[in-house]
């Protein structure tokens, strides 16, 4: 990719020493587009055009190890590009957030440069912060209200998230494992290299297994105040309902029946006072008997 006098300016902008064309190599990248990704989820155009900003001035890493060490690129300049000829599988224009980064041309960096050459370093995923993730059914965030369920279709309908409101953006990284079909892009996945310590693998099953038992323990108390609420639904039925259900899901589910309940049954103290008794202490005081 060729080198202009505005890429270098551009660039420099983030060096302490004013760098020649000799001492870099640029190269395109797409981070992520506006298609229905794997996790059925896809940005909307606003916040491609967030992140646009956000992106730019942000470091290259490898597989999301936040490390120094793998700092090995910089994004000097970021845009959306819309292609009027292709549409996205739910019927908009396909976007792309598009960018163009740049690394030294230094010993450290010759594999890499070879690698992303050959084409065989190529896919790319971000790490971004964003607030809502809007269901694509009936507009709800999905992160705080249980509505639909991603990756299912209602009445001839796709359900799946719409990402909105981008905040921060960490991170972008080359990795082998996409999300995003077109671009090739992951996001917001946070893991470390492979060079797990027997400790940290150890910590790892010890999480995964305490957390299987939370949420066994969840999906049955769900269960429970599901039958106790009394809305005609067996509890076989609500253990099926309730078994793909992740933690979020299910404190959700359990609020709805809890609230149920308490509807129909209101909590009263087991002594009820009258309107027309004033409690002073631990006496309950007659009002009608003195001017209060």
């Amino acid at each position: 990719m060729q080198i202009t006098e505005n890429d270098i300016a551009l660039i420099n902008k983030y060096a302490r020493k004013n760098l020649t064309e000799d001492d870099l190599y640029i190269f395109p990248v797409v981070l992520c587009d506006n298609e229905i990704d794997r996790d059925n989820e896809c940005f909307s155009d606003d916040s491609l055009e967030k992140m646009a900003e956000l992106f730019v001035g942000v470091t290259g890493i490898y597989d999301h190890d936040p490390s120094a060490k793998n700092q090995v690129a910089r994004i000097y300049e970021c845009h959306v590009e819309t292609d009027p000829n292709k549409k996205t599988s739910y019927g908009a224009l396909y976007k792309k957030l598009s960018a163009k980064a740049y690394i030294t041309k230094c010993k450290s960096n010759e594999n890499l440069i070879a690698m992303l050459d050959s084409g065989i370093t190529k896919e790319v995923s971000v790490g971004c912060s964003i607030q809502n993730c809007t269901c694509s059914i009936c507009g709800k965030n999905m992160r705080k209200e249980f509505c639909h369920a991603k990756g299912k279709t209602y009445k001839n309908k796709l359900c799946f998230g719409i990402l909105e409101n981008p905040n921060d953006a960490y991170e972008w990284s080359f990795t082998a494992v996409p999300a995003q079909k077109s671009a090739g892009v992951t996001k917001s996945f946070s893991y470390q290299n492979n060079n797990y310590s027997n400790e940290y693998i150890d910590l790892l099953k010890q999480q995964a297994s305490e957390g299987e038992k939370y949420k066994s323990f969840l999906r049955g108390e769900t269960v429970k105040v599901g039958v106790t609420a009394k809305l005609g639904i067996k509890s076989e039925i609500l253990e099926k309902m309730t078994q793909n259900l992740n933690v979020e899901e299910l404190l959700y589910l359990k609020g709805v029946f809890e609230k149920s309940i308490s509807e129909k049954l209101p909590i009263k103290p087991q002594t009820l006072v009258s309107e027309d008794f004033t409690q002073y202490g631990t006496k309950f005081i007659d009002k009608s008997k003195f001017n209060i």
